[in-house]
């Protein structure tokens, strides 16, 4: 198809697109390579096969916005299968009549598939285009008051603009040139989109035709060539980045976990991050992973209550500032986080409520950016919120967030004739109470409410009553992370020493951290909540459920730390609705995307003094609901619900109770 001449220039376009290409994308990675914890690329490349499935499958798109998400695959199953599609088309190009197995089956299917995707991912990306452009989607912006560069507000509507126009040009053009073909071989019925367009060209010559095919073949590559040196600077570096970081090598127990700190390592001159440089080499590129489709903040408390803080936000900054002053940071300017990616008060605004890392379908962690910046400003600046000071006080004197004398810490269990370890540590369960519910007045009627239903049972369980200490979670959260690790090595100490194998708690966040962190630092322990022990014991008939004919409606509230960090969601629902007379009804936002109450990450301990409070939100929901009963099964939510119900003056009609009480009411 080309002469000499045409495919010697082409091979030079090609040979220029690739040294251009090689320089933007080495730019990239060192800029990526600044980071600290280097990448092991190795392991990376040997879970290549997680890469390609998340390519291929496109599934991580499919978790929110389901309609959109496949909209999103369409387009970008057809941008994947055009890299095979451009490959034939350069060989047609220097191969004299070369076509794909032109009489075979094998061919009959490439061509229909091609044919079809092309139309797809035309209407596909201009749908995306009229989304943005014209109808607005609300979802796709940043808001105020959250902080975004001058690049970012920019930026970003020009890049997708930029990369719509080159997807539409490019698929449109290689359309048109498949038009021009059948136009001159005749109706081709595994192109039935491109015979209908050929019969646009009716009143053409053959040479004219053949010079259109030719016009079209030079466009849609020519772009492909133009376009790839610009590809690491663009949003479209999602596609190949967004599966690499799905290959990543990981030894964290968990998505949004932080990696504990090595106190012990002399060599280590920064806690945290409070340079760019400090983030990890996995970090920085989620900058260039991400997608910018917002889809972390859908649910984000802070900013659908009109905080500072957006999750996409923090990537979003990324890549633009190192777009823009790459070259800089490549050469060793360090430079500042604070007032960069976020302003402080986002920064403190953060519940850890892991739905930005579950939302991402790139594999982002914006959270985990949070806490590491968290880290250096409480243990390298001593720069915190002060209402944050009494807490980390507190859990140094007496070990738990409050000024409550730690030898109180068993009081709740008197009268109920509770051993603990001390006396004998030969106990089935060890019962981590927590320090809510050790201490506070409303969370130790739970404490009581699920020790008579394991005695019912005849569980055969343990406290550790003074023994124990908090369990560290909120001081890691916060960025104390080195008060975290003294609590959490002195449980595990003690636990060890009494040989406990397994544990139940009520409080998710004491669950998260003994189930999942503890491990990180020597204590492996089976650890269970108890909404999934008491389920069992209604299951297994050692809990009898007495004859309920009252008909009553209860909603129940998704913790963050049992469900999206642990994926609990059905015990706490089945255990309450095999009660009878119970009807369960879920608020719209539920189970994956539940609505954090607005406790986690220290908030519990934070004024919330901008925007809507988080927990009123949530409370309105789940009045709305016409339910009497709000079931909780963690102590921070049933605090904020309760506090948000009070605010709202539904106080009495709609009671807050844990899962516990309502099941201690309906047993024998």
């Amino acid at each position: 198809m080309l002469t000499l001449v045409e495919k010697l220039l082409f091979l030079l376009a090609v040979i220029v697109s690739l040294y251009i290409s090689y320089r933007t994308f080495s730019r990239m990675f060192k800029i990526i390579n600044r980071g600290t914890e280097p990448i092991d690329w190795k392991k990376a490349f040997g879970n290549l096969s997680e890469g390609l499935k998340v390519l291929l499958t496109q599934q991580t798109l499919f978790k929110t916005r389901p309609v959109i998400g496949f909209i999103h695959a369409l387009v970008a199953w057809g941008f994947t299968l055009y890299m095979l599609v451009n490959t034939f088309d350069i060989l047609s190009g220097y191969i004299p009549g070369f076509e794909f197995f032109p009489h075979s089956a094998l061919g009959f299917i490439y061509r229909l598939f091609v044919d079809v995707f092309s139309v797809l991912i035309f209407f596909g990306v201009f749908y995306f285009l009229v989304r943005r452009f014209i109808q607005g989607d609300n979802r796709l912006n940043i808001n105020e008051p959250v902080h975004l560069l001058d690049e970012v507000r920019h930026g970003v509507k020009r890049d997708s603009l930029i990369v719509g126009l080159f997807i539409m040009l490019h698929v449109g053009g290689r359309f048109v040139g498949a038009s021009f073909h059948v136009a001159q071989t005749g109706a081709d019925a595994a192109q039935p989109f491109a015979t209908w367009f050929a019969s646009i060209w009716g009143g053409m010559s053959q040479s004219q035709l053949v010079v259109g095919e030719h016009i079209s073949w030079w466009f849609a590559l020519g772009l492909i060539l133009a376009f790839v040196p610009y590809f690491p600077y663009s949003k479209h570096a999602h596609l190949f980045m967004g599966p690499l970081n799905h290959m990543l090598p990981d030894n964290r127990p968990y998505r949004g976990g932080v990696k504990p700190i090595d106190f012990e390592d002399e060599s280590l001159e920064q806690y945290g991050a409070g340079n760019l440089e400090h983030l990890t080499q996995d970090s920085i590129l989620d900058g260039y992973a991400c997608i910018m489709c917002n889809r972390c903040q859908d649910y984000c408390p802070a900013y659908q209550t009109g905080k500072q803080l957006s999750p996409a936000a923090i990537e979003v900054n990324k890549r633009y500032y190192l777009n823009e002053k790459g070259d800089e940071f490549i050469e060793g300017a360090e430079v500042p986080l604070k007032g960069l990616l976020l302003t402080e008060d986002a920064l403190w605004a953060c519940t850890t409520c892991n739905f930005c890392t579950y939302a991402c379908p790139v594999g982002n962690e914006p959270l985990v950016d949070i806490i590491r910046m968290r880290q250096d400003r409480v243990m390298m600046e001593g720069d915190f919120p002060k209402e944050a000071n009494p807490a980390f006080k507190n859990l140094e004197v007496n070990f738990n967030p409050w000024a409550y004398n730690p030898q109180d810490r068993a009081n709740w269990a008197e009268g109920l004739n509770i051993k603990t370890m001390a006396e004998d540590p030969n106990g089935e369960y060890l019962f981590w109470v927590g320090c809510a519910g050790s201490f506070d007045p409303r969370y130790q009627k739970v404490s009581k409410a699920f020790a008579q239903l394991m005695q019912k049972a005849g569980v055969d369980f343990r406290i550790l009553g003074t023994e124990e200490k908090c369990n560290g979670d909120t001081a890691r959260r916060m960025g104390n992370e080195y008060l975290a690790q003294t609590l959490m090595q002195e449980n595990i100490d003690k636990l060890n020493g009494y040989g406990v194998k397994k544990i139940v708690t009520a409080c998710p966040h004491c669950f998260n951290s003994l189930k999942n962190d503890y491990p990180q630092l020597g204590g492996k322990f089976e650890v269970i909540h108890h909404s999934e022990l008491l389920d069992n014991l209604i299951d297994n008939g050692k809990l009898k459920l007495k004859d309920n004919s009252e008909q009553k409606k209860v909603t129940y509230h998704d913790s963050c730390y049992l469900g999206r960090y642990n994926n609990v969601y059905d015990a706490p629902r089945e255990t309450v609705s095999k009660i009878g007379g119970i009807e369960i009804v879920e608020m719209e936002r539920s189970r994956e995307t539940g609505f954090c109450c607005g406790a986690g990450g220290g908030r519990m301990f934070l004024e919330e003094t901008e925007g809507q409070r988080i927990n009123e939100n949530r409370a309105k929901e789940a009045v709305g609901t016409g339910a009497e009963t709000i079931a909780s099964a963690c102590p921070f939510c049933m605090t904020m619900l309760t506090d948000g119900v009070k605010t709202l003056g539904k106080d009495e009609e709609v009671e807050v109770r844990d899962i516990a009480e309502i099941l201690l009411d309906n047993v024998e």
